[in-house]
């Protein structure tokens, strides 16, 4: 008897398709890789993998689609997305990659700071010789599931005395935990605040006036969650007005920036484009060919995201 095979529609503007294709055309379990936007027969699609923006219409040409999955680890293009029934299952990618580099970008981020990095740059184009004094620095990280989990472990490990933020109470070792209600303690402890929060209607634009003028005066803010977390004119007026003594940002409303968006000039903001973690197709492929075999088997998928959580 054959193998049960499915066909895949991989809907991705903002990567290349090939890397994706090429990985899964010769996968046993896998008949047909279509790529959109394409005339084909899309009937007999059951997966549907996605990086945003989905052009709408295209859930409506799957009807017997059964899951969509990101191609990355970030679910809000998805959750928000009302093409897509409820009773489609959403996967992420949780790869161990991704989970180091974000990581890895993120302590880069505070060293940078901690060690006046930019200011010794500066000071070399003007041949100041200024052996400027670095302190210890109190780090705090909004957001404790996998990618903010994992960071503030390392950093404890590098010895920061390390505070987190989460939704719902968590517990790591060396990690001063802070749930849902005691968010304004949490921001008043951190020199250096990394948002790693997930989008939902909670998130979304907590990054603030009001949220940004109860950090401690002079903090740093690393952003590399979503673009959609930040209100950007009011990072501009908390820089302006010396309450934040700077932002290393990786995420923004609108991708690319546009080239006349203040932040590309400001002296205070040091910007990247979305670049922090990068979803490596050979590792995350592994992930989507396991769940493939899980969706013929009609076992549970992996990393299957809660639409009321938003992740």
């Amino acid at each position: 008897m054959d193998k049960q095979k499915i066909d895949i529609l991989i809907a991705t503007k903002a990567w290349q398709p090939e890397p994706w294709v090429e990985g899964l055309k010769d996968y046993e379990f896998v008949n047909k890789v279509h790529v959109w936007p394409t005339n084909a027969d899309l009937s007999n699609v059951e997966a549907l993998f996605v990086w945003k923006p989905l052009d709408a219409g295209v859930v409506e040409k799957l009807p017997n689609l059964k899951w969509v999955s990101s191609l990355g680890a970030g679910v809000d293009h998805l959750v928000g997305d009302e093409q897509i029934p409820t009773a489609i299952l959403i996967t992420r990618i949780v790869d161990p990659y991704l989970t180091r580099d974000m990581t890895n970008y993120c302590i880069m981020g505070v060293m940078l700071h901690q060690r006046s990095f930019f200011q010794h740059q500066a000071n070399q184009q003007q041949k100041v010789w200024d052996r400027i004094a670095y302190q210890n620095l109190k780090v705090g990280v909004m957001g404790l599931g996998a990618l903010g989990g994992h960071l503030a472990e390392h950093l404890v490990a590098l010895g920061f005395e390390v505070s987190g933020f989460s939704r719902t109470q968590k517990q790591i070792a060396g990690v001063k935990c802070y749930a849902q209600q005691d968010f304004e303690s949490f921001l008043s402890v951190p020199d250096v605040v990394v948002n790693l929060l997930p989008v939902t209607p909670q998130t979304e634009n907590i990054l603030n006036k009001e949220t940004m003028l109860k950090m401690k005066q002079g903090a740093y803010l690393i952003n590399v969650a979503r673009g959609n977390h930040l209100v950007e004119e009011d990072l501009i007026k908390v820089l302006n007005s010396n309450h934040l003594s700077g932002a290393l940002l990786d995420v923004f409303r609108q991708e690319p920036l546009p080239k006349k968006h203040p932040f590309w000039n400001h002296p205070k903001i040091t910007l990247t484009p979305h670049v922090a973690s990068v979803t490596t197709p050979a590792s995350a492929l592994k992930l989507l060919k396991a769940n493939i075999e899980r969706l013929i088997n009609r076992e549970q998928l992996q990393h299957v995201i809660d639409r009321n959580a938003g992740y």
